[in-house]
């Protein structure tokens, strides 16, 4: 067994590339940009905003390719079987200020241990918001990462620098599967440098940084101006973080912003890249943004009509992006036949992953929480995929001449039923969509009478 939580395990390295293959399958695109920016030549904390449970997780896995330890809330590891199963994925608990006073004590074992890991030179990955939040925004950072950051500089000292590296998350979609993806890593943030500003890298007397509870540093206020530096460094870290996805500041004005950015990148067919439509929605919210600042009262009529429209849109299940569909019926007939074409061939595909995605979207269905969805989907498929291949093969074998076995194996192997399966749903709900949208009058009279040229031009 493992004596650290970064050492290396060969049941883990031998699954590492199935889950990693599993999670790429997970999503249709999957773009990494700005990765040319991870230093090199220190330790690592990648901090990113939290918004799909334990997905995100995975695509910080896949886009470093090789061991990461991630941080994750402290409650999900009261039954110690969770722990140890957790433990063996390579991730330590972290109590917050609504786990108790008592709990929030226990930190420095797992910021110790943390420390460790980046004494290690192994990628740390902390989720600074706390929690996950199916939303295009950041909740306030806790303290967690900025406590690891300066123990980690003050352990490793002048050895090599400590970076914290922001990142961003954007999903296409939250809850469906095989959404686009994009991992945006930042401008990174020179911790060991930044202390050195701030604070002294030696403890005051009177007080060892590995004993009691907590070392004197977590101890805010005891090192000269540590409070003032936690903050400052918290908010350097929000900042790095803004722009690096769809980012919108404020809770009061979500829905309304979030449904005007959609309709204008569908009208500005800002959809297809991932880093433009990214870039296009900031700048759109921004110009929204000022708006409300300048003329609240006009800005205030425009959100109103905005909700007014997302309510009767989501009451005839019409998508965002069926209102860029032209009311010209030709090339939604063409469209039509050429899925009635290729019907038998996604009926097939269905049949075929019928074992994997029944119960995939059986078990998604039950979760409580919309944002767990996917991570369900994504531990079906990595545990009855691999078993439905190897059935196939041996079926395949038993009864078909070899080639033809080999060939089927190869296409489940690889996943393609299962992903056109997913991906011919996709478009078939897009095209019902559309459908609705052109049979729709009081809809597209909504979308028309909203009052702000940039949604539609």
């Amino acid at each position: 067994m493992r004596q650290h939580i970064q050492d290396d395990d060969r049941l883990y390295t031998f699954l590492l590339p199935v889950v990693k293959r599993t999670a790429r399958r997970c999503f249709r695109q999957f773009q990494v940009s700005g990765w040319e920016r991870v230093p090199q030549d220190g330790s690592v904390i990648f901090v990113t905003n939290h918004t799909c449970s334990l997905m995100d997780p995975l695509v910080m896995l896949l886009a470093e390719g090789k061991k990461v330890v991630f941080m994750a809330r402290a409650d999900m590891f009261r039954r110690p079987s969770v722990a140890r199963i957790l433990r063996w994925l390579r991730i330590l608990p972290i109590y917050r200020i609504r786990d108790g006073v008592s709990a929030v004590k226990s930190n420095s074992e797992a910021i110790a241990e943390a420390v460790g890991v980046l004494h290690d030179r192994c990628p740390l990955c902390l989720y600074p918001e706390g929690t996950h939040r199916p939303k295009h925004s950041l909740l306030p950072l806790g303290k967690g990462v900025c406590h690891i950051a300066f123990e980690a500089a003050r352990e490793i000292g002048d050895a090599w620098p400590v970076y914290i590296v922001p990142a961003g998350i954007e999903y296409s979609d939250y809850f469906r599967f095989r959404p686009d993806m994009e991992l945006q890593i930042g401008e990174p943030i020179n911790v060991t440098e930044f202390v050195k500003k701030s604070l002294p890298l030696t403890p005051p007397k009177g007080g060892e940084a590995s004993g009691g509870n907590q070392s004197p540093l977590l101890q805010e206020g005891q090192w000269g101006g540590s409070a003032r530096a936690m903050n400052a460094l918290r908010e350097r870290i929000a900042e790095g973080m803004r722009p690096l996805f769809t980012w919108i500041p404020d809770d009061d004005d979500y829905d309304a912003i979030f449904e005007l950015t959609k309709l204008s990148a569908a009208a500005q067919k800002e959809t297809s890249s991932l880093d433009r439509r990214r870039d296009y929605n900031q700048s759109f919210i921004a110009r929204l943004l000022a708006r409300r600042e300048a003329e609240p009262e006009a800005a205030r009529g425009l959100f109103a009509d905005a909700l007014q429209f997302k309510k009767e849109r989501e009451r005839a299940r019409v998508s965002v992006y069926s209102t860029r569909v032209s009311t010209a019926k030709r090339s939604l007939v063409l469209r039509t036949l050429l899925a009635l074409v290729l019907l038998p061939v996604w009926l097939a595909c269905a049949i075929a992953s019928l074992p994997v995605w029944f119960p995939a979207e059986l078990l998604a269905a039950k979760a409580k929480d919309a944002a767990w969805r996917n991570t369900r989907r994504f531990g079906i498929c990595f545990i009855l995929k691999p078993l439905l291949t190897i059935m196939v093969a041996i079926l395949a074998f038993f009864f078909l001449p070899w080639y033809f076995a080999l060939f089927l194996t190869i296409l489940f192997f690889l996943c393609l039923p299962l992903k056109a399966t997913y991906d011919g749903a996709e478009r078939l709900r897009r095209l019902i969509s559309d459908w609705r949208w052109l049979f729709h009058p009081r809809l597209r009279r909504l979308y028309d009478k909203l009052p702000f040229d940039a949604v539609k031009n």
